[in-house]
């Protein structure tokens, strides 16, 4: 006869482990959105010139972040949630956003504590947000400081355009590829446009001075 004495206990700790799981998953669920959010915040504030409340919010996305890295490790269970994957790209963009203007470099995705393939897919979201900045600053007649910033963002282009991976590594990569290219240019030629405005408009003055 088979000894099935132990089985009950064996049905307890499953029963148990799962139920650790589940909650481990919803705690993962909702830091993600946290960090999501509180990311869009600081990028918003950045925008908006709120220089300390911008890193006020990255600050609680670090602290959400932690913690989802912390229950990653600590659970024997697949996460793979396309919301953390989310978050972490989120993270990324408005880190690397605020070390930029505040450090003047950018950390490594091991600094960050994010995924490379996370950390991939901010940096191609960061060139967008140096165009929103760029454009910001043509808007204010600041020609040189958008001009200094779309070298940087050229230089971000072409470092993260010689990275080559299959779209099952890294999936969206190549469409933010594309979407990288075509912003560099219009950048470029929005660039080109306020130059050649403030030339005529030099051109002008001294005219009507003369």
């Amino acid at each position: 006869m088979v000894d099935m004495s132990n089985f009950q206990d064996i049905a307890l700790e499953i029963e148990k482990k799962l139920i650790e799981g589940d909650k481990a998953r919803d705690d993962l669920m909702s830091l993600s959105r946290t960090i999501l959010k509180c990311s869009g915040q600081s990028i918003e504030n950045f925008h908006r010139k709120q220089f300390e409340k911008a890193k006020s919010k990255i600050e609680e996305a670090e602290e959400a972040l932690k913690i989802v890295n912390e229950l990653q490790n600590n659970q024997q269970g697949n996460y793979r949630l396309g919301i953390i994957s989310a978050a972490m790209q989120e993270y990324t963009e408005a880190k690397l956003l605020n070390e930029l203007f505040t450090v003047g470099k950018i950390p490594n995705y091991e600094k960050i504590n994010v995924t490379e393939a996370a950390y991939l897919l901010g940096v191609a979201d960061l060139i967008g947000e140096l165009r929103r900045y760029i454009l910001e600053k043509l808007v204010e007649g600041e020609i040189e400081e958008a001009r200094r910033y779309y070298e940087t963002m050229k230089e971000l282009y072409a470092t993260f355009m010689q990275v080559e991976c299959g779209k099952n590594l890294v999936s969206d990569f190549r469409r933010k590829k594309d979407v990288a290219r075509i912003l560099v240019e219009r950048t470029l030629s929005d660039l080109f446009v306020a130059v050649q405005g403030k030339k005529l408009e030099e051109r002008l003055d001294k005219y009507l001075d003369d």
